[in-house]
């Protein structure tokens, strides 16, 4: 599967590997130059574009790649939201997958179509035994 991991997460680094093997083809997309350096450095296998996933022409041109899924992976929900949207909408790509900070949101990200969404707060919780 051609999956795009779309955000300004520096939390990618496990997806990656996890991803790469189960022998998907993974692609990056980040503003922060730094951070795709550090995994062009890493990573031959992987494609790492620099540039602003929220963006209409940025997802346009990383799109060209026509991938299967995308996971929205910004530490800001309605960055995730918008990543989540344009490409379902506008690109078409039916697998939507994002990782969310605040539980209130995980319902509307569901109404709006995004298959998967990952609370981050809740999982955390909800492994501590009270």
């Amino acid at each position: 599967m051609k999956i795009l991991l779309a955000g300004d997460s520096k939390r990618s680094w496990n997806i990656i590997n996890t991803l790469l093997e189960k022998q998907h083809r993974v692609t990056v997309l980040n503003t922060d130059i730094t951070y795709c350096q550090q995994l062009a450095d890493q990573y031959e296998e992987i494609l790492i574009l620099n540039g602003d996933s929220t963006e209409l022409l940025t997802l346009g041109e990383a799109n060209e790649k026509k991938f299967d899924m995308v996971i929205a992976m910004s530490l800001n929900d309605s960055e995730n939201l918008v990543i989540c949207e344009l490409c379902k909408n506008t690109f078409h790509i039916q697998n939507t997958a994002a990782i969310i900070n605040c539980p209130k949101n995980t319902d509307i990200f569901h109404k709006l179509g995004v298959n998967i969404v990952i609370d981050t707060n809740t999982f955390v919780l909800s492994c501590i035994n009270n």
